[in-house]
């Protein structure tokens, strides 16, 4: 039903509950149009061209906090919308997933024309593929409007039953299916498709085939690399975003050792592999930092022990880490970050409040070239 209540029990569990919020008409089912709009009018980049790059770079903006009593840092700010235009990183991610339309448009033309396999008129019996993902309503937003620019299958967002009134108001508003449930549950992929009416389709919360730990936010991992800092701070949220750094530190070990480097890398690899990547999520699950707070992260492709073997394998520096922020922290962050003219949200603070937590505790020495990662603003 659209825009109406439709709460009932269903699913692999008794006590799995879904409230419709809002569902879109789109066609069902692929056509040949389709497979012409999407090939030809998703623009196709060279995988890792530092000359004609997939992204354009975001800004590094150098701040002082020594009136505060800590140090000097560079914040690389994902706020900027020149680069992100609804003014967060998971503008990135939604950009990567928007070509897989344009990859699977590519397949299926190749089976009809090359290999033959496939028809005109079967073609027309193959379901649309949609897109299901939990989000707390950024990656919603960026997700929508970059399906929007395509016309792609609107995404399947689910959302909390307890999300705030005001992120719900904005999505919507927008070209996108809803659905809420109850995500204090540890919900499986399996769970999240049935949900979402997605049965079909992909899961992009819980689907490890699109490769999010390599893809979703590369470019960025590689502007921030070139730049040669100490230590990266960054928000701890879906993971992906500490993912791709430790992804990207270990592949481009690899890539050296075989002779075989990303063109886009400039950095020296030693100096690549000792940056320390320290992640921070709230401790409090009612932070203000409300991205970053889901009570289950069951599809995590790094685990705690994982991070700690990476550090083990001396693939990362010896320091990196995930670790918890106290509210304090986090509030004092986002305050003096918004203070200097950053546009930011509590969980894009994330980062910087684990920084000022190590500073005060004599861990970051003023030697050391510090960055904070500003994911940015969305909807708060």
């Amino acid at each position: 039903m659209f825009n109406e209540r439709n709460l009932r029990q269903f699913g692999e569990r008794d006590n799995l509950q879904r409230e419709i919020k809002k569902q879109i008409e789109y066609p069902r089912f692929m056509s040949y149009g389709l497979v012409e709009k999407w090939g030809d009018e998703i623009p196709r980049y060279a995988e890792a061209d530092p000359d004609a790059p997939e992204w354009r770079a975001t800004p590094v903006k150098p701040l002082d906090f020594s009136q505060e009593g800590y140090g000097k840092v560079y914040v690389k700010d994902e706020s900027d919308r020149t680069s992100n235009p609804t003014g967060t990183i998971k503008d990135r991610a939604a950009w990567e997933l928007a070509t897989l339309y344009r990859d699977y448009a590519r397949a299926l033309y190749l089976k009809i024309h090359r290999a033959q396999t496939l028809t005109k008129g079967e073609l027309e019996k193959i379901p649309i593929p949609y897109l299901s993902v939990i989000t707390a309503g950024n990656e919603g937003l960026a997700l929508a409007e970059c399906f929007k620019k395509y016309d792609l299958p609107p995404p399947k967002l689910v959302i909390d039953f307890n999300i705030k009134q005001s992120i719900l108001e904005e999505l919507l508003k927008l070209r996108v299916n809803i659905y809420a449930t109850d995500l204090s549950l540890r919900l499986s992929g399996s769970e999240i498709c049935r949900i979402a009416d997605n049965v079909d389709g992909i899961d992009i919360t819980s689907s490890r085939a699109i490769d999010p730990a390599s893809v979703f936010y590369d470019w960025h991992v590689h502007e921030v690399f070139n730049e040669e800092p100490d230590e990266i701070y960054l928000p701890y949220g879906s993971g992906r975003l500490m993912e791709n750094y430790l992804f990207w530190q270990a592949r481009s070990m690899r890539n050296d050792a075989a002779g075989v480097p990303d063109p886009r890398l400039k950095a020296d690899v030693a100096k690549v592999i000792s940056i320390n990547i320290l992640g921070a999520e709230p401790a409090r699950l009612d932070s203000k930092a409300d991205k970053a707070t889901a009570k289950f992260k069951p599809f995590l492709l790094f685990q705690d022990r994982d991070i700690k073997s990476m550090v083990n394998l001396a693939f990362t520096g010896k320091n990196t880490i995930k670790q918890p922020l106290n509210e304090d922290r986090v509030i004092e962050a986002y305050e003096s970050l918004t203070a200097r003219g950053v546009e930011a949200e509590p969980t894009a603070a994330l980062g910087l409040g684990l920084y000022f937590e190590r500073f005060s505790q004599g861990l970051v020495p003023e030697s050391k070239k510090v960055f904070i990662i500003n994911t940015g603003k969305g909807l708060i």
